[in-house]
């Protein structure tokens, strides 16, 4: 069982284990943060002080206050598709949701369709996917007006944002790798 995977196959349960992925690191955000990390939950820093992702926008400002990046694109596609804003809360996080979980599982799928071995585990693509998904977070929402600047947040919140993509990636990679090679 090594060499090179059969893509469809992978493609399939990388999709697995990005839901599985997803669940986890949205309990980890919801669950463990607020009990390890409470101050990294507090809103971005609203300082009068020119952020240059904000200033060099390829698009402006789109989100609204409070809103995650996902937020803001499930209320943006709801919109264009129904030309009315979301009227609820609860619909807004709806949104969200289902734009975060679309997020996550088509990058389990895109890691599962990619992959180039058939080892059981997958350490380096843990750690350098994570920091690609933390990186376009940091750096590509802002630049589509989905959130604020990276400068507006603390240290701390960076770090905690990355650790979440981290759990992702973590258990994606993994669980997508050891279905690979139970199911033949």
């Amino acid at each position: 069982m090594s060499g090179v995977p059969d893509r469809r196959k992978a493609f399939v349960m990388g999709i697995v284990g990005g839901i599985v992925g997803a669940y986890v690191m949205r309990y980890y955000t919801r669950k463990v943060i607020p009990v390890i990390f409470p101050r990294a939950l507090r809103p971005a820093d609203d300082n009068l002080q020119p952020d240059l992702l904000e200033q060099y926008a390829l698009i402006p400002r789109q989100y609204e206050d409070g809103e995650t990046p996902f937020q803001a694109a499930g209320r943006i596609a709801y919109k264009s598709l129904t030309g009315v804003e979301p009227r609820s809360q609860e619909t807004r996080t709806l949104l969200g949701d289902l734009v975060e979980w679309s997020y996550l599982i088509t990058a389990g799928a895109a890691y599962g369709a990619t992959r180039t071995t058939t080892r059981w585990r997958d350490l380096s693509g843990t750690l350098f996917m994570g920091l690609r998904m933390w990186g376009g977070d940091e750096i590509a929402a802002p630049l589509l007006g989905l959130r604020v600047g990276y400068t507006r947040f603390t240290p701390e919140q960076h770090a905690v944002l990355l650790s979440a993509y981290w759990v992702f990636t973590a258990v994606m990679t993994n669980l997508t790798r050891i279905l690979y090679r139970l199911f033949p």
